[in-house]
């Protein structure tokens, strides 16, 4: 606490600049810091349950300074399941938009792509929104084998790109 009983600034963002990191910048300055709660580059992506609900139901509104149609969450892990269903929809993973994140040479990270559907799974209608979940790789998070907590963080917690794509308008 800074003095007054103020808590300390976390830099945001500066006017004009945007928050679109690539995706081993999410993992390493982002997300592993998260996990083992030092402070963020910027702190500008808020913690909600991202498979609670469907995409266009999220508080996008949270996030801030990033570019159209993209909003970035923390939030837990979805099941490793093919589906995740909700009430008038779910989420299916794509199988080709799943693997690896190098940084340095090393796997610092997995992503894998989940889109949303409207109604049932299987006959459910492709929305355009899509969200990319992000998990840190266990063993490029230091942590001693006694440290449960962070051991949970590092298997629970992840980054979330959620977008929305839209479709080219017909000239």
């Amino acid at each position: 606490m800074a003095s007054g009983g103020q808590a300390l600034n976390v830099p945001v963002l500066l006017a004009g600049y945007r928050f679109s990191p690539n995706n081993d910048d999410l993992v390493v300055y982002y997300l592993k810091r998260k996990i083992l709660g030092q402070q963020l580059p910027a702190d500008v992506i808020p913690t909600t349950d991202v498979y609670a609900s469907s995409p266009d139901k999220l508080p996008l509104d949270d996030f801030k300074g990033g570019v159209p149609n993209e909003w970035f969450f923390f939030s837990t892990r979805s099941k490793d399941d093919n589906i995740i269903a909700l009430d008038g929809g779910y989420y299916a993973i794509d199988p080709e938009g799943a693997g690896p994140i190098t940084w340095e040479g090393k796997v610092v990270g997995y992503v894998k792509t989940l889109n949303f559907y409207q109604g049932s799974s299987p006959n459910g209608t492709e929305t355009e929104w899509m969200v990319e979940e992000f998990r840190v790789n266990p063993e490029f998070v230091p942590v001693n084998n006694d440290d449960r907590s962070t051991q949970e963080k590092i298997e629970n917690l992840v980054a979330c790109k959620i977008s929305r794509v839209q479709p080219e308008p017909e000239w």
